[in-house]
Protein backbone atom coordinates (compact mmCIF):
# COMPACT_ATOMS: atom_id res chain seq x y z
CA UNK A 1 0.00 0.00 0.00
CA UNK A 2 1.60 3.29 -1.13
CA UNK A 3 0.61 5.86 1.55
CA UNK A 4 0.91 9.79 1.91
CA UNK A 5 -0.02 11.58 5.30
CA UNK A 6 -0.39 15.01 5.43
CA UNK A 7 0.32 16.18 8.85
CA UNK A 8 1.76 19.49 10.49
CA UNK A 9 2.98 18.57 13.87
CA UNK A 10 6.27 16.00 13.48
CA UNK A 11 5.30 14.21 16.48
CA UNK A 12 1.93 13.19 15.21
CA UNK A 13 3.07 12.44 11.68
CA UNK A 14 5.92 10.36 13.34
CA UNK A 15 3.00 8.27 15.35
CA UNK A 16 0.76 7.87 12.14
CA UNK A 17 3.62 6.45 10.25
CA UNK A 18 4.73 4.35 13.11
CA UNK A 19 1.49 2.53 13.76
CA UNK A 20 0.80 1.90 9.80
CA UNK A 21 3.99 0.36 9.69
CA UNK A 22 2.63 -1.22 12.73
CA UNK A 23 -0.31 -2.63 11.20
CA UNK A 24 0.68 -3.30 7.68
CA UNK A 25 4.39 -3.96 7.09
CA UNK A 26 3.98 -3.87 3.51
CA UNK A 27 3.48 0.20 3.36
CA UNK A 28 5.16 2.78 1.92
CA UNK A 29 5.10 6.27 2.71
CA UNK A 30 5.18 7.77 -0.64
CA UNK A 31 5.10 11.24 1.08
CA UNK A 32 4.97 13.34 4.25
CA UNK A 33 3.62 16.62 3.64
CA UNK A 34 2.94 19.63 6.00
CA UNK A 35 1.44 22.27 4.26
CA UNK A 36 -1.60 22.88 1.72
CA UNK A 37 1.36 24.20 -1.05
CA UNK A 38 3.06 21.33 -0.37
CA UNK A 39 0.09 18.80 -1.03
CA UNK A 40 -0.89 20.66 -3.84
CA UNK A 41 2.56 20.47 -5.54
CA UNK A 42 3.21 17.15 -4.65
CA UNK A 43 0.17 15.86 -5.81
CA UNK A 44 0.43 17.88 -9.42
CA UNK A 45 4.31 16.07 -10.39
CA UNK A 46 4.03 12.67 -8.83
CA UNK A 47 1.32 9.34 -9.20
CA UNK A 48 -1.46 9.15 -6.71
CA UNK A 49 -1.02 7.25 -3.76
CA UNK A 50 -3.50 5.11 -2.81
CA UNK A 51 -4.29 6.20 0.27
CA UNK A 52 -4.04 9.44 2.15
CA UNK A 53 -3.93 10.17 5.84
CA UNK A 54 -4.66 13.88 6.18
CA UNK A 55 -4.48 16.38 9.11
CA UNK A 56 -7.47 18.33 8.34
CA UNK A 57 -5.78 21.79 9.84
CA UNK A 58 -2.20 22.35 8.49
CA UNK A 59 0.13 25.03 8.75
CA UNK A 60 -1.44 27.16 6.13
CA UNK A 61 -4.76 26.12 5.90
CA UNK A 62 -7.40 23.42 6.07
CA UNK A 63 -6.13 20.55 4.37
CA UNK A 64 -10.21 20.46 2.51
CA UNK A 65 -7.99 23.28 -0.06
CA UNK A 66 -6.15 20.58 -1.19
CA UNK A 67 -8.73 18.35 -2.20
CA UNK A 68 -10.32 21.61 -3.92
CA UNK A 69 -7.14 22.81 -5.99
CA UNK A 70 -5.52 19.56 -7.16
CA UNK A 71 -6.62 16.44 -8.77
CA UNK A 72 -6.96 13.59 -6.07
CA UNK A 73 -7.48 10.16 -7.75
CA UNK A 74 -7.55 7.93 -4.41
CA UNK A 75 -9.74 7.59 -1.34
CA UNK A 76 -8.92 9.82 1.91
CA UNK A 77 -9.17 8.64 5.49
CA UNK A 78 -9.05 12.29 7.58
CA UNK A 79 -7.18 12.54 11.24
CA UNK A 80 -8.16 15.41 13.23
CA UNK A 81 -8.68 16.70 17.07
CA UNK A 82 -11.55 18.15 15.68
CA UNK A 83 -15.58 16.83 15.64
CA UNK A 84 -17.19 19.82 13.44
CA UNK A 85 -15.32 18.65 9.99
CA UNK A 86 -17.13 15.29 9.62
CA UNK A 87 -19.69 16.78 6.63
CA UNK A 88 -16.87 18.28 4.48
CA UNK A 89 -14.40 16.00 5.40
CA UNK A 90 -16.98 13.20 3.44
CA UNK A 91 -17.68 15.53 0.55
CA UNK A 92 -13.98 15.41 -0.05
CA UNK A 93 -13.66 12.00 -0.69
CA UNK A 94 -12.82 10.94 3.16
CA UNK A 95 -13.73 7.18 3.61
CA UNK A 96 -13.24 7.71 7.37
CA UNK A 97 -12.68 10.03 10.33
CA UNK A 98 -10.55 9.50 13.17
CA UNK A 99 -10.20 11.71 16.05
CA UNK A 100 -6.84 12.48 17.70
CA UNK A 101 -5.36 10.71 20.06
CA UNK A 102 -5.75 8.13 17.08
CA UNK A 103 -5.80 4.28 18.40
CA UNK A 104 -4.43 1.42 16.72
CA UNK A 105 -8.18 -0.37 16.56
CA UNK A 106 -9.32 3.01 14.55
CA UNK A 107 -6.37 3.31 12.00
CA UNK A 108 -6.75 -0.81 11.30
CA UNK A 109 -10.90 -0.14 11.02
CA UNK A 110 -10.11 2.30 8.57
CA UNK A 111 -7.18 0.53 6.26
CA UNK A 112 -9.30 -2.67 6.35
CA UNK A 113 -12.25 -0.20 5.25
CA UNK A 114 -9.83 1.29 1.93
CA UNK A 115 -9.00 -2.75 1.39
CA UNK A 116 -12.32 -4.17 1.20
CA UNK A 117 -13.00 -0.68 -1.38
CA UNK A 118 -9.93 -1.85 -3.25
CA UNK A 119 -10.95 -5.28 -3.16
CA UNK A 120 -14.25 -4.61 -4.40
CA UNK A 121 -13.47 -2.60 -7.30
CA UNK A 122 -10.22 -4.31 -8.36
CA UNK A 123 -12.87 -7.55 -8.70
CA UNK A 124 -15.01 -5.53 -10.96
CA UNK A 125 -12.10 -4.76 -13.34
CA UNK A 126 -11.08 -8.26 -13.58
CA UNK A 127 -14.84 -9.77 -14.35
CA UNK A 128 -14.62 -7.13 -17.28
CA UNK A 129 -11.23 -8.37 -18.13
CA UNK A 130 -12.54 -11.63 -18.04
CA UNK A 131 -15.24 -11.35 -20.36
CA UNK A 132 -12.97 -9.56 -23.57
CA UNK A 133 -9.75 -11.44 -22.51
CA UNK A 134 -9.02 -14.63 -22.92
CA UNK A 135 -6.32 -15.97 -20.47
CA UNK A 136 -3.08 -17.50 -21.74
CA UNK A 137 -2.76 -21.20 -21.83
CA UNK A 138 1.30 -20.90 -21.36
CA UNK A 139 3.96 -19.23 -19.58
CA UNK A 140 7.35 -18.64 -19.69
CA UNK A 141 9.74 -20.13 -16.81
CA UNK A 142 13.21 -19.71 -15.78
CA UNK A 143 15.18 -23.09 -15.97
CA UNK A 144 18.46 -23.31 -15.67
CA UNK A 145 20.55 -20.78 -17.91
CA UNK A 146 17.39 -20.54 -20.04
CA UNK A 147 13.42 -20.61 -19.88
CA UNK A 148 10.94 -23.50 -20.62
CA UNK A 149 6.89 -22.99 -21.23
CA UNK A 150 4.53 -24.37 -18.67
CA UNK A 151 0.93 -25.01 -19.34
CA UNK A 152 -1.33 -23.31 -17.40
CA UNK A 153 -3.08 -26.39 -16.71
CA UNK A 154 0.43 -27.98 -14.99
CA UNK A 155 0.59 -24.68 -12.34
CA UNK A 156 -0.45 -25.71 -8.81
CA UNK A 157 0.00 -22.44 -7.37
CA UNK A 158 2.63 -19.61 -7.32
CA UNK A 159 4.33 -18.19 -4.39
CA UNK A 160 6.72 -15.14 -3.89
CA UNK A 161 10.02 -16.40 -2.23
CA UNK A 162 12.07 -13.75 -1.17
CA UNK A 163 10.38 -10.98 -3.34
CA UNK A 164 10.95 -13.05 -6.38
CA UNK A 165 7.71 -15.28 -7.50
CA UNK A 166 7.70 -18.91 -8.14
CA UNK A 167 5.90 -21.51 -10.07
CA UNK A 168 4.99 -24.51 -8.53
CA UNK A 169 3.68 -27.34 -11.08
CA UNK A 170 1.06 -30.09 -10.16
CA UNK A 171 4.04 -32.84 -10.09
CA UNK A 172 6.09 -30.83 -7.43
CA UNK A 173 8.77 -28.73 -9.45
CA UNK A 174 9.10 -25.36 -8.88
CA UNK A 175 10.74 -22.55 -10.81
CA UNK A 176 11.35 -18.91 -10.97
CA UNK A 177 9.05 -16.39 -13.14
CA UNK A 178 9.73 -12.93 -14.36
CA UNK A 179 6.17 -11.57 -13.37
CA UNK A 180 4.65 -10.50 -10.36
CA UNK A 181 1.61 -12.06 -8.52
CA UNK A 182 -0.44 -9.14 -9.72
CA UNK A 183 0.10 -9.51 -13.52
CA UNK A 184 -0.64 -13.53 -12.82
CA UNK A 185 -3.67 -12.70 -11.38
CA UNK A 186 -5.21 -10.03 -14.02
CA UNK A 187 -4.30 -12.54 -16.50
CA UNK A 188 -4.85 -15.82 -15.60
CA UNK A 189 -8.77 -15.45 -14.71
CA UNK A 190 -10.52 -17.32 -12.42
CA UNK A 191 -9.32 -20.15 -12.51
CA UNK A 192 -6.64 -18.95 -9.79
CA UNK A 193 -7.45 -17.19 -6.31
CA UNK A 194 -5.14 -14.60 -4.29
CA UNK A 195 -5.80 -15.92 -0.89
CA UNK A 196 -3.01 -13.54 0.27
CA UNK A 197 -0.04 -11.19 -0.05
CA UNK A 198 2.08 -14.86 -0.74
CA UNK A 199 -0.15 -17.35 -2.48
CA UNK A 200 -1.77 -17.26 -6.06
CA UNK A 201 -3.77 -20.40 -6.07
CA UNK A 202 -5.12 -22.76 -8.62
CA UNK A 203 -8.25 -24.26 -7.64
CA UNK A 204 -7.57 -27.62 -8.84
CA UNK A 205 -4.59 -27.54 -6.49
CA UNK A 206 -7.37 -26.75 -3.26
CA UNK A 207 -7.59 -30.25 -1.32
CA UNK A 208 -9.37 -28.60 1.46
CA UNK A 209 -9.61 -26.00 4.15
CA UNK A 210 -10.29 -25.25 8.23
CA UNK A 211 -11.19 -22.62 10.16
CA UNK A 212 -8.32 -20.64 11.74
CA UNK A 213 -8.16 -17.48 14.25
CA UNK A 214 -10.18 -14.91 13.93
CA UNK A 215 -12.39 -16.25 11.09
CA UNK A 216 -9.20 -16.75 8.95
CA UNK A 217 -9.33 -19.85 7.01
CA UNK A 218 -5.98 -22.25 7.01
CA UNK A 219 -5.89 -23.44 3.16
CA UNK A 220 -4.73 -27.22 2.50
CA UNK A 221 -2.63 -27.64 -1.08
CA UNK A 222 -1.01 -30.26 -3.31
CA UNK A 223 1.60 -30.27 -3.69
CA UNK A 224 2.20 -28.78 0.09
CA UNK A 225 3.64 -25.49 0.60
CA UNK A 226 6.97 -25.30 3.00
CA UNK A 227 4.36 -22.77 5.42
CA UNK A 228 0.87 -22.12 6.00
CA UNK A 229 -1.57 -20.47 3.68
CA UNK A 230 -4.11 -18.31 5.38
CA UNK A 231 -6.96 -16.53 3.89
CA UNK A 232 -8.19 -13.39 6.13
CA UNK A 233 -11.64 -12.67 7.36
CA UNK A 234 -12.10 -10.44 4.51
CA UNK A 235 -11.42 -12.48 1.92
CA UNK A 236 -12.96 -15.80 3.45
CA UNK A 237 -16.23 -15.39 2.23
CA UNK A 238 -15.14 -14.80 -1.38
CA UNK A 239 -12.89 -18.02 -1.15
CA UNK A 240 -15.72 -20.15 -0.56
CA UNK A 241 -17.74 -19.14 -2.71
CA UNK A 242 -14.94 -19.47 -5.77
CA UNK A 243 -14.01 -23.17 -4.95
CA UNK A 244 -17.89 -23.77 -5.02
CA UNK A 245 -17.57 -22.33 -8.70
Amino acid sequence: MRLAILEDEAPARQRLEEAARRLRPDVRIVAALASVEQAVAWLAGNPAPDLILADIQLADGLSFEVFERATVACPVVFCTAYDEYVVEAMAAGGIDYLLKPIRDADLERALGRYQRLEQHFAERVREVARVIAQPPKRLLARHRDGYITLAIDQVAYFVVDDKLVDVVTRDARRFGLDRTLGELEAELGGEFFRVNRQYLVAGAAVTGFRPWTKGKLLVELAPAPTGEVIVSQDNAARFRSWLRG
